[in-house]
């Protein structure tokens, strides 16, 4: 995923469960499973709407303000990518 901003969206197949301490994502088509800390459960639940990368990194920013901002837009960059990777996110083509 590149640092200009796109769109992207949750695969509808995937399915979230939130515990005390994290939650996981679960793909019933490939049995992945993939474990979120709270900043990728604020990620996923921003994602639940098709939204640019730029206004996740934001709404992650604001949450970490002690955070370099370039951090921030990289690790989240990164983390989308992943996500995308396995199929628990998909790139929102409907404008």
């Amino acid at each position: 995923m590149s640092a200009k901003s796109e769109r992207v969206r949750i695969n509808p197949d995937i399915v979230f469960r939130e515990e005390d301490e994290g939650a996981f994502l679960f793909d019933p088509d490939s049995g992945r499973i993939c474990y979120l800390n709270d900043s990728g459960i604020t990620i996923w639940k921003l994602c639940k709407k098709p939204m640019e990368t730029d206004r996740i990194i934001n709404a992650i920013s604001s949450e970490y303000p002690e955070v370099a901002p370039e951090r921030i837009s990289k690790d989240c960059l990164s983390f989308l990518e992943d996500l995308q990777g396995f199929g628990f996110l998909g790139k929102n083509t409907a404008g």
